[in-house]
């Protein structure tokens, strides 16, 4: 059956949104510019202060279900009723576990490509099986289980790929956008000042002057961005199978959901921002202060570079409409498309990557994204979909996919943080 204007809309808005959503966080990282106090230039490294952006674009979800609801005040539908009986502390447990990974994943987007950081989330395939199966008594298929050995194998293939990719930084079209190029150490990312002392342990100065070894420095950098999205990983299946078992069977709407647990986690986090800013990190601090997270420093670089502030508020405002149309394309078309989408998703980030030369081509990221998509595809069940048209018989019933919003194990409520 032919898709609708509207379904279209949909699926477009999908695939658009949460590729700015990525794209734009790591633009945002990507900028150089003066902090507070007259601070030499230096790169924009706050990845808690854009957690708490992101959630705060989760937030604005509630205001999208009370309008919707409203809307539909005439057709009453329980689904979205906000007086439906639920304790919203329920959210408390998912929404701490989703502000740890997503700060992971903000810091870990500092240290490696866009389209690594993305292909990489695959793993929660890996840990949101072994946890539903060790936590909620599931039993998974043989497809499900060889959906994880093949995303095990995609994830060494794109680990790989980074190890052996070669990064360029002359005359790249992103500082033509940014208006600035890299500071700090020739051939590196302005982003390594992250790891000041990593590169001093990699990089030992030359006898001419300067240091060698810069290549091995970016390898090393990436590596371990590489490893920090893996344990990311971890905390968001746990977040998961919290959703599963006790948020699900209360039947609570999508976007309510997504806008309770964003708003646990911006005020949270938004108050973390108060310590952070007197904690040590030492070397692997990313702001003038060497503290954990200077938000001070992140407003006094926006004030001084505007262009960060739109990404910041792409970032905020993709995030939101990723959402509700993650939400919608499940509702209208099916969790299987939503998936689709969401693979295609990778593919236009990477493209895009490379276009503005944030990364180097290395032929080992299509392997990777080839055998993770294959591993996605036996996880979800995408096989059977696939068969049944080849064998011209009737495609197997979706009617579950369309009736549970939520998803199953292996789709969070906020799958775009």
């Amino acid at each position: 059956m032919a898709w609708t204007k509207y379904q279209l809309f949909l699926a477009g808005l999908m695939l658009v949104t949460g590729s700015i959503n990525t794209l734009s966080a790591k633009w945002a990282d990507n900028f150089v510019a003066p902090g507070c106090g007259g601070s030499q230039e230096h790169s924009f490294q706050h990845p808690f202060l854009q957690a708490v952006g992101m959630f705060l674009g989760e937030f604005s979800c509630l205001a999208a279900f009370y309008l919707l609801w409203c809307r539909a005040a005439g057709h009453p539908d329980t689904s979205a009723d906000p007086q439906q009986p639920f304790n919203p502390l329920l959210f408390l447990p998912p929404a701490l576990c989703d502000m740890t990974g997503t700060s992971i994943m903000y810091v870990a987007l500092n240290m490696t490509s866009a389209s690594s950081f993305q292909m990489l989330r695959g793993a929660v395939i890996i840990f949101t099986g072994l946890f539903s199966v060790t936590f909620l008594g599931r039993r998974l298929a043989l497809s499900q289980w060889l959906g994880i050995l093949a995303t095990i194998a995609g994830l060494v293939v794109v680990g790989l790929a980074d190890l052996l990719s070669k990064h360029d930084s002359q005359h790249k079209l992103s500082e033509v956008i940014t208006g600035v190029a890299g500071v700090g150490i020739p051939g590196l990312p302005c982003t390594e000042s992250l790891d000041k002392a990593f590169y001093e342990l990699c990089c030992p100065p030359s006898p001419e002057g300067g240091h060698v070894g810069h290549q091995l420095m970016w390898t090393c950098t990436c590596s371990r961005g590489d490893l920090l999205i893996i344990m990311a990983q971890i905390i968001v299946s746990i977040q998961m199978v919290l959703e599963e078992k006790f948020v699900y069977k209360h039947n609570v709407h999508p976007l309510r959901a997504v806008g309770t647990e964003g708003l646990f986690g911006f005020v949270i986090l938004s108050l973390l921002l108060v310590p952070m800013y007197y904690i040590p990190a030492g070397s692997f601090s990313g702001n003038p202060r060497g503290t954990l997270e200077d938000a001070l420093d992140a407003f006094c670089q926006v004030g001084r570079q505007p262009l960060i502030a739109l990404a910041l508020l792409g970032n905020i405002s993709s995030i939101a409409f990723f959402n509700f149309a993650g939400i919608s394309v499940t509702k209208e078309l099916s969790a299987t498309t939503r998936m689709v989408l969401d693979s295609l998703r990778t593919v236009v980030i990477w493209a895009l990557s490379l276009t503005l030369g944030w990364e180097a081509f290395h032929p080992l990221q299509i392997l990777g994204f080839l055998v993770l998509l294959a591993g996605t595809a036996l996880y979800n069940g995408l096989h059977r979909l696939l068969l049944s048209r080849l064998s011209r018989g009737r495609p197997p019933a979706e009617e579950g996919e369309h009736e549970r919003l939520l998803g199953g194990p292996r789709t969070a409520i906020n799958d775009a943080s």
